[in-house]
């Protein structure tokens, strides 16, 4: 895969838009608290449910992005597309700093629970694969003699 392919340089580019959103609006307005007292250039959208539900939103959306393109990048094996997902890992981050220690621990809990059920479900399906391998007949023993 070539460095100048025009998808491997769109990706990049919005990567780096999302690096650099990010870190401009948090060198120019600082680190946003996402509830409803929040005072910043975004005031209109956050106090609009309260803070709480959007970042939330925000927080979840991001991780389904960046799963997406995570599985796209490995069904390709390619890596244009774990370019963009580091992009939005970035502004997850950026989220994740206002958000408030309670949120977070919740947050963090519940991707313990993804983690463990992901790891669950691999073991399950090495084990299911080895036992089909070993009934199915391929590798029969021989007789000895």
């Amino acid at each position: 895969m070539g460095l100048s392919t025009p998808r491997f340089v769109l990706s990049s580019l919005l990567a780096g838009f999302l690096f650099a959103g990010t870190l401009t609006y948090g060198m120019l307005w600082g680190v946003p608290q996402w509830n409803e007292a929040f005072q910043g250039a975004l005031v209109p959208a956050i106090s609009a449910y309260g803070g709480w539900p959007m970042s939330i939103g925000i927080v979840t959306a991001g991780f389904v992005t960046a799963g997406i393109c995570a599985a796209l990048s490995w069904k390709h094996a390619t890596f244009d597309y774990l370019i963009p997902a580091l992009g939005v890992i970035s502004v997850l981050a950026f989220v994740a700093l206002g958000l408030p220690v309670p949120i977070i621990a919740q947050i963090r809990n519940a991707l313990s629970v993804v983690v463990v059920a992901l790891c669950g479900l691999m073991v399950a399906g090495i084990l299911f694969f080895a036992f089909r391998d070993r009934f199915s007949g391929r590798h029969r023993m021989l007789p000895p003699g």
